[in-house]
């Protein structure tokens, strides 16, 4: 019988969790230091003194680097995190460049672009071209060259993204949105990879070997391969499994989410921007929402603090830079509208959501092109792979499924061809 060895785990951990590969950057804050934090008495900080953390980490930053206007670059989209960055530099006198990634009718674009007019900010929407297999390919070849196969293929597009955008404004210093909204709303199960898996063993519905099983399954890993004890030790040893259900949710967003999957964007970016900086991601920030009374672990459970979640930076907005309140957000509302109260803006939600509805496209969708891109390049595998793998499985289901559009349906049928790539990079023969 075939037995994973211990070098082959982190296959079927990249299929649970993404990769044991983190950010490695100082000013990331340690999970560590945060927990640390949630057993301290809270402390009377506001959100006017979170938002002044970030405005001086912001401003020292571009001190440090003597950057001028033409050096500095925003991913600006419609949501709160980043016009909170915005709000910052405006403060300062600086008009960054800004760009978004998307189809020119994707809900970001469309809000991104007009704010960035009324403010006359230099503006790009990078990647708005209709994909298609060949220009993907190449973007995927670029990813497993650029970080040595530690982020996966699924960035391809966002790598084509700031490439594009360093091409046309040449920005020696990047701030990103990464995490904004997570710190404040909490985690949101379905919004990650690992998620089902966590979800299931965290909220006590399964067992780490039952929801594995099924998992990986689903993910079409041979069973016979698979070193039960060797993988649940890996997995009891992960810092998200170890505590209590709170706790371990806490763990899972920093953790996880933070120093792994987004921290792939993070690494591409670095590689071809000279300074990056996720401020929501850095320790000034981060010390100041856990000590405040801002952030989810100390928000009422439910609707009633889901509704308070845009207070916070609504208040951050008219803090930093209060006429950014007037122009509407992704969602349709504006930041001036949050001022008012939730009895003023929960009639409307409900009023708008049977009246009003504009259409937007996916800001990046996996269409038929993808599918033929799956397809073409599950030919080529290696039988080392599929020796992890059930070819058999895995081919019925490309070719029987009615297929979705979003990345997290399609890890399961490209982290084959994603392995088997960087395998042929480690071996010089990657085309």
């Amino acid at each position: 019988m075939l037995r994973m060895t211990i070098d082959q785990q982190p296959i079927l951990l990249f299929t649970l969790f993404h990769h044991e590969v983190y950010h490695c950057n100082d000013s990331f804050y340690q999970t560590k230091h945060l927990s640390q934090l949630r057993s301290r008495e809270i402390k009377s900080i506001s959100v006017t003194d979170i938002a002044d953390k970030i405005y001086k980490k912001a401003i020292k930053d571009l001190r440090d680097g003597n950057f001028v206007d033409k050096d500095i670059s925003l991913t600006l989209t419609g949501g709160m995190d980043s016009r909170v960055i915005l709000a910052c530099l405006l403060k300062a006198g600086i008009k960054p460049n800004c760009f978004t990634f998307g189809t020119d009718n994707a809900r970001d674009v469309y809000y991104a672009s007009k704010l960035a007019k009324a403010f006359n900010l230099p503006y790009q929407n990078v990647v708005n071209r209709k994909p298609d297999k060949v220009w993907y390919y190449h973007w995927v070849k670029e990813v497993i060259k650029t970080d040595s196969g530690n982020s996966h293929l699924h960035r391809a597009h966002r790598l084509a993204a700031i490439d594009e955008h360093c091409k046309e404004y040449n920005p020696r210093i990047l701030f990103t949105g990464h995490m904004g909204g997570e710190g404040i709303r909490g985690l949101t199960y379905n919004n990650y990879f690992a998620s089902r898996f966590f979800e299931e063993v965290n909220e006590g519905k399964k067992s780490i070997r039952d929801s594995a099983e099924s998992v990986l399954h689903e993910y079409f890993i041979r069973p016979e391969v698979i070193n039960w004890d060797d993988l649940s030790e890996k997995i009891n040893s992960l810092p998200y499994m170890s505590g209590d259900k709170e706790q371990n949710k806490f763990h899972f967003l920093y953790d996880l989410v933070a120093n792994i999957h987004h921290a792939q964007d993070l690494r591409l970016y670095q590689s071809r921007v000279e300074k990056v900086v996720p401020v929501y991601l850095q320790k000034e920030y981060l010390k100041a929402l856990f000590s405040s009374q801002n952030n989810f672990l100390s928000k009422p459970p439910g609707i009633f603090g889901k509704l308070q979640n845009p207070k916070v930076h609504t208040e951050m907005i008219a803090h930093l830079y209060p006429d950014l309140l007037d122009y509407p957000l992704s969602n349709g509302y504006k930041p001036s509208e949050y001022q008012k109260g939730l009895w003023y803006v929960v009639p409307r939600m409900l009023f708008r959501k049977r009246v009003h509805k504009q259409h937007f496209d996916p800001t990046f969708s996996y269409g038929d092109w993808y599918v033929e891109f799956v397809k073409e390049h599950s030919e080529n595998i290696s039988d080392a792979i599929w020796d992890i793998y059930d070819k058999d499985r895995y081919m019925k289901a490309l070719n029987e499924n009615v297929h979705k559009t979003d990345e997290g349906y399609w890890h399961k049928f490209s982290n084959p061809i994603f392995f088997d790539l960087v395998e042929k990079q480690k071996k010089g023969v990657l085309e």
